[in-house]
């Protein structure tokens, strides 16, 4: 094998590696993780998912933010998601 080749197959090899702890390093997706991002973003009072029936229901102090979030989870969670779950935004606040 002349140095070319090596140098060809190390580089290979070196991609592979990078791309397969890339994707191992990424955060797996969950829909309790996309409704908590929302404490990050928003000012949220709080969140429940249901378990029995499926509501999503955000509780936002400023109701003029409530289409922001709703904007935000149908961005952010899947196509199974938005079909399974009922989406509640609202505000007891104002």
């Amino acid at each position: 094998m002349d140095v070319k080749s090596r140098l060809g197959a190390l580089i290979f090899a070196s991609i592979i590696v990078m791309s397969v702890v890339f994707r191992y390093a990424q955060e797996p997706y969950s829909t309790e993780h996309i409704v908590s991002s929302l404490f990050d973003k928003f000012d949220v009072q709080s969140t429940q998912i249901g378990a029995t029936d499926p509501v999503i229901s955000i509780d936002v102090y400023d109701k003029n933010d409530i289409p922001e979030v709703e904007k935000y989870l149908k961005a952010n969670l899947t196509k199974d998601d938005l079909e399974h779950y009922e989406i509640e935004v609202f505000s007891r606040w104002s």
